[in-house]
């Protein structure tokens, strides 16, 4: 996103469109940006400075941590906020700053539901389309071979 500092009236502009989503940079298997990023900001000059403040709001395709299913999840940046100081230029290009409060907002753990369950271990089938016929101990697995030991 850029903006030409030149043309904002002395109380501020405000400025609102959309950037493809090529602008987002991003290598990630699971992680997919498709659609444009939409911007609602105001602009505002204040001393040598430009003062930017908004929110964005973009798509993102993303892979569920427990099923691997992909799944459309909406990214809002309710507060992005740039305070640049200006240093003679007619333009002051805030996408590196975009890229990365949209990435920050990203899920640590992507799930497609918040009541997922996941795979099943052993044969792989989607809980979430039913049970599977696996015969699973409901134990703590990390103690199964302890609690095989006989003791006297």
């Amino acid at each position: 996103m850029k903006i030409n500092v030149k043309n904002i009236p002395v109380d501020g502009e405000d400025l609102q469109g959309s950037e493809p989503a090529t602008i987002m940079d991003f290598a990630d298997p699971v992680v997919t940006f498709e659609h444009d990023v939409e911007y609602r900001v105001h602009v505002q000059i204040q001393n040598n400075a430009v003062l930017v403040a908004g929110t964005l709001a973009t798509p993102v395709t993303l892979h569920c941590s427990r099923c691997l299913k992909s799944f459309q999840h909406s990214i809002t940046v309710k507060e992005f906020v740039v305070h640049r100081e200006l240093q003679g230029e007619d333009f002051v290009d805030l996408t590196d700053n975009l890229r990365e409060d949209i990435i920050l907002e990203l899920p640590q753990r992507a799930l497609c539901q918040i009541d997922c369950q996941g795979l099943c271990p052993v044969c792989g089938k989607d809980l979430n389309e039913g049970v599977c016929q696996c015969n699973l101990s409901r134990g703590d697995l990390r103690w199964q071979t302890l609690d095989q030991i006989k003791l006297k």
